[in-house]
């Protein structure tokens, strides 16, 4: 496992209790991307949530009647939220046969993939999602990538950020077999970008 995987992993694990206090809370524009992804499955699809931390959106997706199964590096985080139907799982290598998900929800969790990677991701996300299902993911915005310390949660525990341009992230989904159809832009303490797709062919 790289380094920048590896030691984020270990904060997340490190900062779990204060994380899932921190983000209890739902913005009101999640919810608009939960219900955007809802209207475009059938009833009772199947959604993987890949780097669904303590399980905020599980529950959230799992409350619209779709079934759900949340995948995190993070034990800790895991442990944390304490939900059921959760694995610990590498995004890079998912424990799903091929097409076997109507969608994958990916909120925050793609931006601590360092870049030369993130194209394999994307790669192995296309190849979980069914041909004509859904891709949900969220980053964040602006160059580079590089270390930051989670002060923000009480901790001198370092994450990796990779942070991404609309275009470049529009490119890298086509090559995988993904088309963008709705991109929005969120500011808060970061810029945030939302972007809805579906697979459209696979992967090249």
């Amino acid at each position: 496992m790289s380094e920048p995987i590896s030691e984020t992993q270990r904060t997340y694990d490190a900062i779990s209790t204060t994380y899932a206090r921190a983000n209890s809370a739902v913005d009101p524009r999640l919810l608009e991307d939960i219900a955007l992804l809802t209207t475009r499955l059938p009833a009772g699809g199947m959604v993987a949530d890949v780097g669904c931390g303590p399980g905020r959106e599980v529950r959230l997706l799992r409350e619209r009647g779709l079934q759900v199964v949340g995948f995190d590096l993070s034990l800790g985080q895991l442990r944390t939220g304490g939900l059921p139907g959760v694995v610990q799982a590498d995004m890079r290598h998912l424990p799903m046969r091929s097409g076997a998900v109507d969608a994958i929800w990916c909120q925050a969790a793609l931006l601590h993939i360092p870049r030369q990677a993130v194209p394999a991701v994307l790669g192995e996300f296309a190849r979980a999602v069914r041909l004509g299902g859904e891709l949900y993911l969220n980053v964040t915005e602006g160059d580079g990538e590089g270390w930051e310390i989670a002060s923000n949660y009480g901790s001198n525990r370092r994450r990796w950020f990779t942070f991404h341009r609309l275009p470049g992230l529009t490119a890298l989904l086509a090559t995988a077999g993904f088309k963008v159809y709705h991109a929005s832009q969120t500011r808060s303490a970061r810029t945030w970008l939302a972007l809805h797709a579906h697979r459209v062919n696979t992967a090249q």
